[in-house]
């Protein structure tokens, strides 16, 4: 029945053909630089609003004696970002100690109207690299010591892998019917635009960015793929967005044991020749305001991971097209004026919900909630504070998930895994934050009962613009 549903939303357009307003992909216009986080999945950036900061340079290296200005002016937006990982598990999980990494990623944006005289049209670019500080832990030969399956960090890439350098993205954006609709075809990080909450964007417990259940298919960093991806404003309110990804990156050939190939490092090969593997979703998100400084938004979104994918179980033969649902909002409760909210600030309550087929996946469901606030503390206009927890319901079924016992051996299945996390973001300059947080994860990876002690992290990151 969750396979039919999944199928039904995928297919399924609102009636309401009201005015079209402006192209929701302007999400991926940064308003201000304090609505940004530390995500290496980056998005283009189309606008800077140097004077909604008391420094006049929005970037470490300034403005290139007049260099970036000019580019900016001719429709090229150049950025390079280090972010600092730095966590201390002190207790819990597989292991206690430090880990951490340095993601690198320099992106370039060229507006085709500023630079070539053709309306509506972006280029975009992502360059990524990826280093860990730390040497493997002895279970399983991982990075990561916590045993989380949900991820203590949306911004680490695979815990077995000892470092990352790829085209993270790269695809060419056409706008049209006076920007309420877009096309995008390459190489695209699907949480760009699927199952993303701003509201959340500075957590790092991967619960905040995406529902585990989308863990093994979602192509987001470091695993994005090549798709075509559109989206159609309906009216001032309503929103479609779809994507066909492809869906290589759970794909299972029982004949070798084998899953893969992993599109984090690959061109669009497997986008024309994968098996019939493919990740289908769409996304339909309605905005609103309570009051003019209380705007408000809310998704519904299916997806498909068709042919045969692989399990975090023991089953040999994998499963055939995973379907799952998600429900995602955020609200602006409290905001000090118009201009205020409309770039992020203010307290915001957002959460997600999210279900999918035990049978076949992992995570049978997932609810997380939490509270952000921007601009609160007096004389700290820039500084954020956020609250948020979740919890995940994994599959009884030991074919499809096997917890992870101490020595790093399979472990019963079925259970939960709990997330909590708090933080605070000091904007130091308008290029440089720094934001300790703490993390708890209770029965870290799950299993019926869980074979692993709660995780007690604490972390630091450290982010510039260059």
């Amino acid at each position: 029945m969750l396979e039919l549903s999944c199928l039904l939303l995928l297919l399924t357009t609102p009636t309401d053909t009201g005015s079209p307003g402006a192209d929701a992909a302007s999400k991926a216009t940064m308003a201000a630089p304090n609505a940004m986080d530390c995500a290496t999945r980056m998005t283009p950036i189309t606008q800077r609003k140097h004077d909604e900061w008391p420094l006049e340079s929005m970037s470490l290296t300034s403005d290139w004696n007049g260099l970036r200005t000019n580019l900016e002016e001719n429709g090229l937006y150049l950025q390079a970002r280090y972010t600092a990982l730095l966590m201390q598990n002190f207790s819990g999980g597989l292991d206690t100690g430090f880990f951490g990494g340095g993601p690198v990623g320099l992106t370039l944006t060229a507006d085709t109207e500023k630079l070539l005289g053709h309306d509506g049209g972006t280029f975009f670019i992502d360059l990524e690299y990826f280093d860990w500080y730390n040497g493997r832990f002895p279970q399983q030969r991982s990075f990561d010591p916590t045993g989380s399956w949900v991820g203590s960090n949306g911004n680490f890439i695979d815990a077995d892998e000892a470092n990352f350098a790829a085209i993270a993205q790269l695809y060419y954006q056409q706008s049209f019917l006076d920007d309420a609709g877009s096309i995008r075809f390459g190489k695209i990080d699907a949480n760009d635009t699927f199952s993303s909450i701003d509201a959340a964007g500075s957590f790092q417990y991967n619960l905040m960015h995406n529902p585990p259940s989308l863990n093994l298919y979602l192509p987001t960093y470091p695993a994005e793929a090549t798709a075509l991806q559109a989206s159609l404003r309906l009216n001032d309110h309503v929103t479609g967005h779809f994507g066909w990804y492809d869906g290589t990156n759970a794909a299972f050939d029982p004949a070798t044991g084998r899953t893969g190939p992993s599109t984090g490092t690959r061109g669009p090969a497997t986008f024309f020749d994968n098996g019939g593997h493919w990740f289908l979703i769409t996304e339909w998100e309605f905005d609103w305001q309570l009051a003019p400084h209380l705007p408000g938004t809310g998704s519904i979104g299916g997806w498909l991971q068709t042919g045969r994918t692989t399990t975090a179980g023991s089953s040999t033969t994998g499963v055939e097209d995973v379907p799952g649902l998600y429900l995602s909002w955020q609200q602006t409760i409290w905001s000090g004026d118009v201009a205020s909210s409309e770039a992020g600030g203010g307290v915001r309550f957002f959460g997600q919900f999210a279900l999918s087929d035990p049978d076949k996946n992992p995570s049978h469901w997932s609810l997380m909630t939490g509270l952000s606030a921007t601009g609160v503390i007096p004389g700290r206009p820039a500084d954020a504070v956020g609250i948020a927890g979740g919890w995940t319901a994994f599959s009884d079924d030991p074919e499809i998930y096997r917890s992870t016992m101490p020595d790093g051996s399979a472990g019963p299945a079925g259970g939960h895994e709990i997330g909590f996390e708090v933080f605070y973001k000091a904007q130091l300059t308008p290029w440089c934050y720094v934001q300790p947080g703490f993390e708890w994860i209770g029965s870290p990876g799950g299993g019926d009962t869980s074979p692993l002690e709660d995780d007690v992290i604490g972390y630091l990151l450290v982010g510039v613009e260059f």
